[in-house]
């Protein structure tokens, strides 16, 4: 376990077996603590971290790889890399590497701990996913799959929150015209993107969806996938899964949690 101090200096670099972790100060945090065996020091991760919000950061030592995630409670929810069959039932990349690596091979980092107190718990997931995609977009994590905060933090997001997160992401390779799109249909007016294809990832572990990326036809998204426009037709608006992790629908998905 070793607290993180990095005073005047631009970079620390914490030597960790054979591997060097850099940590830049520019970063908008100074991590709090890294567990250097996630293995040996796990009743002190869960110890340490029990009814605490925030950000952690699995790092396989060996070859640098990382994977950013978020909890309301980050206990509960680092408990779940403990188990087994919660890992095969994930089916993700952070989680088949845990497995095949053992917990030994990786160490943990808790990059901020976020304080959520007199926020209703509705604004405490948006502030940690806020910061959860802050972290992600400067990172570049490579056991993320998913480029957009949120698909593992255990709750159902309201179409609003979902969209709110991915709207920059779809910003960088959309135009303007589609954002906009996704706007005016979460105001509740007529829906102009009937005919579009809405790419949502599925988490097979928290049964939650997020939009991903958004197609303005379905060559488009046949383009993206490599494969023919009948074969996208089968999953478009069927409810089965395309390639065991996405979600085709034509529409956005309509929020049912306060009915």
């Amino acid at each position: 376990m070793i607290n993180i101090n990095l005073g005047t200096k631009k970079y620390i670099e914490i030597l960790m077996k054979n591997t060097i972790i850099l940590f830049n100060k520019n970063l908008p945090y100074q991590p709090v603590i890294i567990y250097n065996n996630a293995d040996t020091e796990r009743l002190q991760i869960l110890k340490d971290n029990k009814g605490k919000s925030g950000l952690y950061l699995w790092t396989h030592r060996e070859t640098g790889k990382r994977y950013v995630g978020s909890a309301v409670d980050l206990s509960k929810r680092l408990k779940n890399y403990y188990s087994p069959l919660k890992l095969k039932r994930a089916d993700n990349y952070i989680a088949r590497a845990l497995l095949f690596h053992t917990h030994s091979a990786f160490s943990l980092t808790i990059i901020e701990f976020i304080s959520i107190k007199d926020l209703s718990l509705e604004k405490a997931r948006e502030l940690i996913l806020e910061r959860e995609q802050v972290n992600i977009n400067l990172l570049k994590p490579e056991y993320n799959i998913l480029k957009v905060a949120g698909s593992l933090l255990g709750y159902k997001h309201t179409q609003e929150s979902l969209t709110k997160i991915s709207l920059s992401n779809l910003g960088k390779t959309h135009s303007v015209e589609t954002v906009n799109k996704i706007k005016i249909a979460l105001r509740g007016e007529k829906n102009p993107m009937s005919k579009n294809v809405l790419v949502y990832s599925f988490d097979l572990e928290t049964k939650d969806m997020v939009l991903y990326k958004s197609f303005n036809t379905c060559i488009e998204a046949a383009k993206y996938f490599d494969c023919s426009t009948r074969n996208l037709s089968r999953y478009l608006d069927k409810n089965k899964l395309y390639k065991k992790q996405w979600i085709l629908l034509s529409s956005l998905v309509k929020d049912n949690s306060k009915e």
